[in-house]
């Protein structure tokens, strides 16, 4: 069992990946040993496969053909969001190149998701878990910490870089392709290790600040917080302990811009740590006297950044009990570090309004509450309307990573009054805003373009 629920926030792809349901590994034994840059890759059977004419094969089939492993998982936001990209480039690069993707979740779990995102047209080989570990020794051989996770191999069958989305171009794609090599090819080289089982997102402990940030089994301490600055070994996240002496009384971040620190300490509460939302970036604007401070708030990480001075990790413990303790008191700190505070401010911005037309066609028949979904659909079973607009709200406003741009910053106001359970289920893209309109008005709900007074949030010092 998780001490902790982990949040990857990668605002360099502009989404936050809520880590929420893990498959157990069960560190079975495996005759191979972790595979490096350089190494020849062994000829792995897969099984449990989906989208294959076969239930299982090696990777002796593909010979002749370049290889990129991609480890995901169901509850990777930003991994199924790229699917669509990784399966253009299989189209593109078919007669050289496979691309094969791996999860640890169950067969079951990911047959599920596939049939709800079929209309994508998605046939990506994928290797799943099928209950008996016969797919351990994929994640022995490629130890990762974090997903997506890449392993590209050229033809001959060695390994020729492991890396993060960032390096899934068609450049490098090309330059696999070729035989030719990677700049970047060591670009995750740290991202490895041994534990029971190696894809357990376990944490390495090195320096002073990192033992205490990363060990789980501190005792004895009230409370307390640091704020360190950027450590390369991890990647942007940040984790609330669920379970445990420190349950709802610790929070953890990595690597994170003081942006999407006051982000997250004014976003959202949620009883659910799973469920804790930022303020979105379209939602923010400044007040700042100070120039650094300014710079700091607004430098731009919608791409890797060229510098790390600006990329922050805290860790806080409290007395008390509870997640808005917790956010209270991160407040406070980053207020005494930076001078920074952020208030809520009524303001006119162009956004989407939701009305309904017709609320008898998403009434609840009733039974017991359900939810599923992903940014290429949603299923709602006697739930508030109110996880519909959150929903919608995710995948618009809440996934940008640049400041407000109007209408294009997707901003989502909830115009209907309605709060009553309901039933929906809707297959579109959700930050495709006319598919999203076509597939709504079926359950006779409107979302039409408008310029209206929304909550926003003024950062001042």
């Amino acid at each position: 069992m998780f001490r902790y629920v982990l949040f990857l926030s990668f605002f360099f792809v502009s989404s936050l990946l809520l880590a929420q349901d893990r498959e157990t590994f069960h560190g079975a034994k495996t005759a191979f040993r972790p595979l490096s840059i350089g190494d020849t890759v062994p000829d792995f059977r897969l099984y449990h496969l989906l989208n294959y004419q076969q239930k299982e094969v090696t990777l002796a089939t593909f010979r002749g053909k370049a290889i990129i492993i991609d480890f995901w998982a169901t509850f990777c936001q930003p991994c199924i969001a790229h699917f669509p990209e990784l399966q253009s480039i299989q189209a593109r690069y078919q007669q050289d190149l496979q691309i094969i993707t791996v999860t640890n979740d169950s067969l079951n779990k990911v047959i599920k998701l596939f049939d709800n995102i079929r209309y994508q047209g998605l046939k990506l080989i994928t290797v799943t878990n099928g209950g008996d570990q016969l797919n351990d020794s994929l994640f022995y051989a490629f130890a990762h910490q974090y997903i997506p996770h890449y392993i590209w191999i050229d033809k001959a069958g060695a390994v020729k870089a492991i890396t993060g989305k960032e390096s899934l171009t068609d450049g490098n794609v090309a330059t696999l392709i070729n035989g030719g090599d990677f700049l970047n090819a060591s670009a995750r080289k740290k991202d490895t290790m041994i534990r029971e089982h190696p894809a357990m997102f376990a944490y390495q402990e090195t320096g002073i600040a990192e033992k205490m940030m990363l060990n789980d089994s501190i005792s004895g301490l009230l409370a307390y917080s640091m704020l360190t600055g950027y450590n390369r070994n991890y990647a942007p996240s940040s984790a609330i302990d669920c379970f445990g002496i420190y349950a709802e009384r610790r929070m953890r971040l990595w690597n994170l811009p003081l942006s999407t620190m006051l982000r997250f300490a004014y976003g959202k509460i949620s009883t659910d740590p799973r469920e804790q939302e930022l303020i979105s970036m379209p939602r923010t604007f400044f007040n700042v006297r100070d120039p650094d401070i300014l710079r700091k708030l607004t430098v731009n990480f919608e791409a890797p950044p060229d510098s790390t001075e600006d990329m922050y990790c805290y860790d806080l413990i409290i007395a008390g009990k509870g997640i808005r303790l917790l956010q209270e008191r991160m407040k406070k700190d980053l207020y005494s570090y930076f001078g920074v505070k952020a208030v809520p401010v009524r303001k006119k911005v162009a956004c989407y309004v939701l009305e309904i037309k017709d609320s008898m066609l998403i009434k609840t028949k009733g039974g017991d509450a359900a939810k599923d979904g992903n940014i290429y659909y949603l299923k709602l079973k006697n739930m508030p309307f109110s996880k519909l607009v959150d929903h919608i709200r995710s995948y618009n406003e809440g996934s940008k990573s640049g400041f407000y741009r109007g209408i294009e910053s997707g901003i989502i106001e909830d115009h209907t009054g309605f709060s009553s359970p309901i039933d929906i289920s809707i297959s579109a893209r959700m930050n495709d805003i006319p598919a999203l309109k076509v597939a709504l008005e079926k359950y006779g709900i409107n979302l039409r373009e408008s310029e209206q007074m929304v909550e926003t949030y003024l950062f001042e010092n």
